[in-house]
């Protein structure tokens, strides 16, 4: 028996332009790309961004509130532990004013 020829294809309008044919998946796979790209640049430092001030926020905040609950709760000790408010200023007031003469001393010239 006598293989009967297999039928050619016939060039598609693809293959006669030079185009492959999966050129629809490459040229979506490049708009992909470029709008990734463009919103790597665009929103990649807004994010960066906002998350910085989320941690700051969440972060720093309370910490700065304990700081002042702190101070606040050792002029009133040392008041009741010295019976004079004023010696409780002086007394943080010279502690402060020797934690900044240091940093003052300590700072690049």
């Amino acid at each position: 028996m006598a293989d009967a020829a297999e039928p050619k294809e016939e060039p598609t309008a693809a293959s006669i332009l030079g185009l492959s044919e999966d050129w629809p998946e490459q040229a979506a796979d490049a708009v992909v790309n470029a709008v990734d790209k463009v919103r790597g640049v665009t929103t990649g430092p807004v994010v960066s961004f906002t998350r910085l001030l989320a941690y700051l926020i969440f972060g720093v905040f309370p910490l700065v509130i304990v700081l002042v609950l702190g101070l606040i709760a050792a002029v009133r000790g040392l008041e009741v532990a010295l019976g004079r408010a004023w010696a409780a200023h002086g007394i943080l007031g010279l502690i402060f004013v020797s934690l900044g003469a240091y940093a003052w001393s300590r700072r690049p010239s």
